[in-house]
């Protein structure tokens, strides 16, 4: 016990000082020069300031469409902590990657009493990359071995409360993202339809991880729009070049692991035990899903579905587990091959991190102040925001150009009209939404109207909508004051 004690501290360790080298020194969070971590940040804000997690924190009407779990969480740490939102975004990749290393370790040493939690625990490492960026999928590779690790226990056990363990981690994981959850509960309940003579309970884990995710639909089929998407804005389009080459290429694992995952998956096969039928049909649920996502449009749902492989790829860690069992258990020097496999991929999996980390396309912009970015503009942002945190009410409703409310939201956590396009709620009109802001710039006799639409207290004026909708602060009446201005930043309130 002691020297499994020993391993994970040890692990745990290098993971500390190799998230603590990248993140040390850091001004801002990864992709906080835009892009999510803007509109994660936004969401944290309208919880921290006490809104209804039920509904969008942008537009603070019904139905939120983005799991909540992640933001909930920050925003509670912001309160017990009394630390900024934008300091914890930035921190709490570190412990993250902690935990996950430590859920990896655990999942590993019921695996293997003997070897496995340094041999699961060092292949964790292949996925400190998932602990970049300050993002909701960050729980994911945390929660999902918790998962399995129950869902073993209940196969050794078969005690009823690793059933409810495992329902109500399935259950975060959705709360989480439930679009990359969406393929593990589907093949969830592949399994569990299989083994539904044998064993009713892997049937009562899916109902137990839906159920607890219930509201969280109810809300979305109680208040969509008409007029909205139902599927994701990307500005990628995924829909043009997600072929099933494509979809087949993301299933497979990086070239230099096949021989290792080919292994792994021919060991589940041979050795046919609960636990390993379990992770095949997991996996073969998953590629399905993946590779054929065409059949959900039969149900009106419209995913992005490159999301699906997030789970799988995590889980792949214990197919390589696996078959690193294989070749260890047949080897004499076990001891010095099993701690020396570990060493290099510790080793390989913190140099991958620290390399992706300096050559992504954020990390540059990491440790500078965010009002350099950008000059003027960053600055106008950022003194525009700090008047409104001094003086709009929480639920005080902003108009501007879709980009520059993205970043407003974020900063303050006030609600707007409509943020850029990729980012919006596909259950809400976010055409109209944005639409109505090109009529509120463009046509003055439209902005009455649009004003008393969304209650609508200040006007956002700055280069991107001087440039798109050709407007200054001239052309706004007496039903207008202006009540800040920093270069072309101008905040108007509306008049009652």
């Amino acid at each position: 016990m002691k020297r499994v004690k020993v391993e994970l501290l040890w692990l745990l360790f290098i993971a500390f000082i190799v998230n603590f080298t990248v993140i040390y020194g850091r001004k801002m969070p990864v992709g906080a020069n835009g892009g999510d971590t803007i509109i994660h940040m936004a969401m944290i804000r309208g919880i921290y300031l006490g809104r209804n997690m039920f509904l969008d924190q942008h537009y603070n009407v019904p139905p939120n469409w983005y799991s909540f779990l992640y933001h909930s969480l920050i925003a509670l740490l912001a309160k017990l902590t009394h630390a900024s939102i934008w300091t914890l975004m930035i921190w709490t990749p570190l412990f993250f990657a902690l935990l996950m290393v430590f859920a990896w370790y655990k999942l590993g040493e019921e695996l293997d009493g003997r070897y496995g939690g340094i041999l699961l625990g060092s292949l964790s490492f292949l996925a400190l990359k998932s602990q970049l960026f300050p993002n909701p999928k960050a729980l994911i590779p945390i929660f999902l071995p918790f998962f399995y690790l129950m869902t073993l226990k209940y196969q050794k056990t078969k005690g009823y409360r690793y059933v409810i363990f495992s329902g109500v981690l399935l259950s975060a994981m959705l709360w989480t993202h439930y679009n990359a959850i969406f393929s593990l509960i589907g093949a969830l309940g592949f399994y569990a339809f299989l083994k539904l003579r044998e064993d009713k309970n892997y049937l009562l884990i899916a109902l137990i991880g839906g159920m607890l995710f219930l509201p969280f639909v109810l809300n979305i089929v109680i208040h969509v729009e008409p007029g909205a998407t139902m599927g994701v804005e990307d500005v990628r389009h995924y829909w043009e070049w997600d072929n099933i080459w494509s979809r087949l290429r993301s299933i497979i694992p990086a070239y230099w692991l096949l021989p290792l995952w080919i292994l792994g998956l021919w060991t589940i096969y041979k050795r046919k035990n609960k636990f390993d039928e379990f992770i095949l049909t997991i996996i073969l649920g998953i590629w399905i899903m993946r590779v054929i996502p065409e059949y959900l449009s039969y149900f009106g749902i419209k995913v992005f579905s490159t999301r699906f492989v997030i789970p799988l790829h995590y889980t792949y860690l214990i197919v390589y587990f696996f078959g690193l069992e294989y070749i260890v258990s047949r080897i004499t020097l076990k001891r010095i091959l099993t701690y020396s496999v570990a060493l290099m991929l510790v080793v390989y999996g913190s140099l991958s991190f620290v390399e992706y980390n300096y050559n992504c396309f954020s990390s540059k912009y990491t440790y500078k102040n965010f009002e350099d970015l950008a000059g003027n503009y960053t600055r106008g942002i950022v003194k525009a925001s700090e008047w409104i945190r001094e003086n709009a009410k929480r639920d005080d409703y902003l108009i501007g150009h879709p980009y520059t409310l993205e970043w407003i939201a974020g900063f303050t956590g006030r609600p707007v009209v409509a943020v850029s396009y990729g980012h919006g709620n596909p259950f809400l009109n976010m055409k109209q939404r944005r639409e109505d802001i090109r009529e509120f710039f463009t046509n003055p006799r439209k902005r009455a109207e649009i004003i008393k639409k969304y209650g609508i207290k200040y006007v956002i004026l700055g280069p991107f909508a001087e440039k798109e909708y050709n407007i200054t602060v001239e052309d706004f009446g007496d039903d207008f004051r202006v009540v800040f201005h920093r270069w072309k930043f101008y905040i108007l309130e509306v008049e009652k």
